[in-house]
């Protein structure tokens, strides 16, 4: 049956309580048509809902389509704008299985992040202006107070994320990421080093003057970029769903990730665009990853996307580690959570087999099938194998083996962005190619990470092929990256790299570097000299270097 959105809106200024009201009363097999149009959603009247995301802020969230328990829908936009005013996460997917969403864009009326011009950097600090139009901000008991009079929002904060912008909109290639912070607090946990201490000062209506010594980090005339309102509101969240398509979606501006899938089989994502709208002054599209996907299963595809200007990278793909902390008189294990931003996500099932790791090892003491897990509060997991794992020392973790989906990225594009594009940690089959990357790190990093993030785990099989790597990791390091940043590191992680048929176009050769894997092989990739792009060294003695890796094929590159 064919739904339309204008036979359920009765309020025009604020779409929130009618499309929640027409989502939710969807059956089996229902198109709702939004034909167009633009759409406004305020806070006022959304959908409600207490909210657990991965890699982002846990908390109600005020939603506009909830999309609960659905089988076999679909809405298309046909080319409809939602536009948001205040914090609000547009859509929710939630336990819904054959779901498609498409043909349409998501903006903000005000966005929340801020965009300010440098007037002068200097010793004692820099001169900022914002534009009092889309981007206002005001020093408030000692912190930056940033407001929008149109929406009548306002956050105080003692943190943001800093990095500059060319007047071109793209990320500075010399800039330096930094967390500007107005509190006393000095250990910021594995962050500490990124955090800059500054005082802000009034110098009259949106003018401020950030003393600290920061200056030298910073050129007059660009412009100084700021997130500061947490991850509450990714654009997209997919959990606990199966066989979930989105289609020519635009990302225009979302207040934290743009699309989030957990938890989740089968994800194909064609067509997405993150990037600001076209005209819009704007120089920011999500104010953290483009897309995440966090112990999904089956296979994640991404065709014919493209993300460009995000305050962070393009695509993730990872589990969790738990930290294992204590084995119970039944056998049964105590689970916490390694970072605060896995509170609330309880990610086995029952007849899913987990490896119980010595991370000081990188040894597994045992492989288990999950009997049962019980979530015991947002920080804690109880979990019951069918085996008897050894009792736990310093630093070990647990690590979903079920979860490890295949990934295909075809035709995509990722730049001028901080920092990476594709970060890849499943050890599903994937394949990576015609893509193209231009990121101010690593186009591409393969990796497995237990001492900040808790981001699991190995990669198996992993095909780089046919991509152009054009000024790829133009602000220093390599165009592809394989480090596990693990407690031991004189072992071997990852298991097969295949890098080959690749174009990489840089002032330097800095392929790649790969470390702690069994296989590589390099072959058929052809180097491009460009002297019109930002200046590095060449990376090792020819651009690529290869540590404690078992078996390496290479051959010389081409050019």
């Amino acid at each position: 049956m064919e739904l339309r959105i204008k036979d359920f809106i009765k309020n025009e200024n604020n779409c929130s309580g009618s499309f929640a009201k027409a989502v939710l009363s969807m059956e089996d097999g229902d198109t709702l048509l939004l034909e167009g149009g633009t759409y406004h959603f305020y806070p006022d009247g959304a959908y409600r809902k207490e909210c657990y995301v991965s890699n982002n802020d846990s908390g109600e969230k005020a939603i506009a389509l909830p999309v609960l328990n659905k089988k076999n829908i679909t809405v298309d936009g046909g080319g409809a704008e939602l536009i948001f005013h205040g914090m609000m996460m547009p859509i929710l997917c939630e336990a819904s299985e054959n779901i498609t969403l498409k043909n349409f864009s998501i903006d903000y009326a005000t966005p929340f992040y801020a965009q300010a011009k440098i007037l002068s950097a200097g010793p004692q600090g820099i001169l900022i202006q914002f534009d009092g139009e889309e981007f206002n901000c005001r020093v408030q008991r000692g912190n930056l107070c940033f407001y929008s009079p149109r929406d009548g929002w306002e956050i105080e904060s003692e943190r943001a994320l800093v990095l500059e912008f060319d007047e071109e909109g793209h990320p500075s290639p010399y800039s330096k990421v930094y967390f500007s912070y107005t509190g006393k607090e000095v250990n910021h946990g594995f962050q500490t080093s990124l955090y800059q201490n500054i005082i802000p000062e009034q110098r009259g209506e949106n003018l401020i003057f950030m003393r600290g010594s920061i200056g030298e980090r910073h050129c007059a005339g660009n412009y100084l970029i700021m997130t500061y309102a947490g991850r509450k509101c990714p654009g997209i969240l997919i959990t606990d769903s199966k066989d979930v398509s989105l289609e020519n979606i635009n990302l225009y501006h979302t207040a934290a990730m743009g699309i989030i899938a957990q938890k989740t089989e089968n994800v194909s994502l064609k067509r997405i665009l993150a990037e600001p709208r076209k005209d819009s002054g704007r120089f920011l599209s999500t104010a953290a990853d483009a897309t995440h996907f966090v112990n999904c299963r089956g296979k994640i595809s991404l065709e014919y996307c493209k993300f460009v200007q995000m305050m962070d990278d393009a695509a993730n793909i990872h589990g969790i580690y738990h930290l294992y902390t204590e084995k119970h008189a039944d056998g049964s294990l105590k689970l916490n959570v390694g970072h605060p931003q896995q509170r609330g996500i309880q990610i086995y099932r029952k007849g899913d087999r987990v490896a119980v790791i010595d991370g000081e090892k990188n040894e597994t003491g045992a492989v288990g099938t999950v009997l049962d897990a019980q979530l015991i509060s947002p920080t804690e997991i109880c979990l019951k194998l069918d085996c008897d794992a050894p009792p736990p020392s310093t630093n070990w973790i647990t690590e979903n083996l079920s979860t490890a989906p295949e990934a295909h990225f075809l035709g995509c594009e990722s730049g001028y962005n901080r920092p990476r594009g594709f970060l890849i940690s499943t050890a599903g089959k994937v394949l990576v190619e015609k893509c193209k990357f231009y990121n101010m790190s690593s186009g591409i990093q393969l990796s497995g990470e237990a001492k900040g993030w808790y981001e699991s785990g190995r990669v198996t099989d992993v095909e780089i092929r046919d991509c152009d790597f054009y000024n790829s990791a133009y602000a220093g390091g390599v165009a592809i990256k394989c480090k596990p940043s693990l407690w031991c590191t004189n072992t071997v992680f990852n298991r097969k790299i295949t890098i080959e048929n690749n174009v990489f176009t840089q002032s330097a050769r800095r392929i790649c570097a790969i470390e702690s894997c069994e296989e590589v092989i390099f072959r058929n990739n052809t180097f491009h000299l460009s002297l019109d792009l930002p200046r590095h060294a060449m990376h090792g003695e020819d651009g690529t270097t290869f540590e404690n890796c078992t078996s390496l094929t290479k051959e010389e590159l081409l050019t």
